[in-house]
Order: C-alpha cells, then sequence, then structure tokens
C-alpha cells in the first residue's frame, strides 16, 4: 500500500510543479504556433503567394488607370483632328515640316 501511494505522488508530481507545467504549456503553444505558421506559409492559400497576388492587382490597378488615361489623351486628339483645322495644320507643320506655299522652313540641328 505503501509502494502505491508513492507512485500515485511521482506520476502526479509534474502537476503539482509550476515549472514544468509551464514549460509543457511552453511547448505546447510553440507546437501550435509552429502548424499555424506552417499552414499559413505553404499550400494554395499561403501568405506568401497572397501577397504576391495583391502586388500584382496593384500594378494591374495602375496600369488600367494609365491606359485609361492614354485612351483619353487619344479620343481627344481624334476629336481635334475631326473638327479643329488649325489643329491639324499646327501638326502638320511640327510633326512632318510641311510648309504653306512661298514660306521658307528652317531647320536648326541642335549639338
Amino acid at each position: 500500500m505503501a509502494q502505491q501511494k508513492k507512485r500515485k505522488k511521482t506520476t502526479y508530481s509534474y502537476r503539482r510543479n509550476p515549472e514544468h507545467r509551464k514549460r509543457i504549456l511552453s511547448w505546447i503553444l510553440l507546437l501550435i504556433l509552429g502548424v499555424i505558421l506552417f499552414i499559413f506559409l505553404s499550400g494554395n492559400s499561403s501568405l506568401i503567394k497572397l501577397y504576391s497576388l495583391h502586388q500584382k492587382r496593384n500594378r494591374l490597378i495602375e496600369q488600367k488607370k494609365a491606359l485609361i488615361k492614354q485612351n483619353q489623351q487619344l479620343s481627344e486628339e481624334i476629336e481635334k483632328l475631326k473638327n479643329n483645322d488649325e489643329y491639324i495644320e499646327k501638326m502638320a507643320r511640327e510633326k512632318y515640316n510641311m510648309k504653306k506655299e512661298k514660306e521658307e522652313v528652317y531647320i536648326i540641328n541642335s549639338k
């Protein structure tokens, strides 16, 4: 009977020892955190993949904004070319070095 009491005392001694209990709880907590990190950092829905997809989405949004702005500018230029003869003349002179009759064009080369 004395041996049975001793045995009970030794089997439950870790429950009474707060230092041992802290150590076990810290290992369990560390294991849980490790599992959570593994889940978040691996697989199809990992944080790394989500971050890269977020970055790609932001780049695509910026490209979309730039393309919309460029499209608006081109639409405005098309309207000017359709309706504004002065604009057409200005573009012909600037881009293609065209001139009116009896005009001389001087091209200055910059060094």
